[in-house]
Order: C-alpha cells, then structure tokens, then sequence
C-alpha cells in the first residue's frame, strides 16, 4: 500500500526537544532552533508543531513539516519546478 505522507515529512523524527535540536533538520542548531520557536511560535501552534511535556518545549515533527512548506511561498525569488505553478510564482527582484 503507497504511503500518502510526503518525502520531506517522512524523513523528519516524530518530535524532539527545542534543546536538542537534531543536527538533520533545518536551522540545524539548537540555539537557532529556540530563536525560531521564540519568532514564530504563534505560526508553530496553529500548525500543531509544539507541545510542552513537564518545562521542556518539544517540536512534533509533522507539524512543523507543514510550517516549513508554508513557509516557502516567502523565499523572494522562489520559482516552483512545478510547470502548472510556475505562471504563478513570478520571480521577485530585491
């Protein structure tokens, strides 16, 4: 049976601790982690993408899978390699 999840939510790990950031996933780090959590945490909530157990801050992996792909409609330049979108996604010039 195919599985419906996408290649890039498939890869994440099901969740991890803001302190631990794994190594494998964007920003990489665990101190840009925790700025990210701090900037965006109102985004991370809507999408499902925090939880907290006990004081420690977790980050479930499929949520902030679906933040990451929201978030890429606000790279500037961004093309899609979609030829339907791509009529859509006009380059942006800084």
């Amino acid at each position: 049976m195919p599985s419906n999840k996408s290649p890039a939510l498939a890869d994440l790990p099901h969740s991890w601790s803001v302190t631990t950031w794994p190594k494998d996933v964007f920003p990489n780090d665990s101190d840009r982690g925790r700025w990210i959590v701090r900037a965006y945490r109102r985004e991370l909530m809507e999408e499902g993408a925090l939880a907290r157990a006990g004081k420690s801050l977790i980050v479930l992996g499929r949520g902030y899978g679906r933040w990451l792909a929201k978030r890429a409609a606000y790279v500037p330049g961004y093309v899609s390699n979609n030829p339907r979108m791509r009529s859509s996604n006009a380059e942006v010039s800084l």
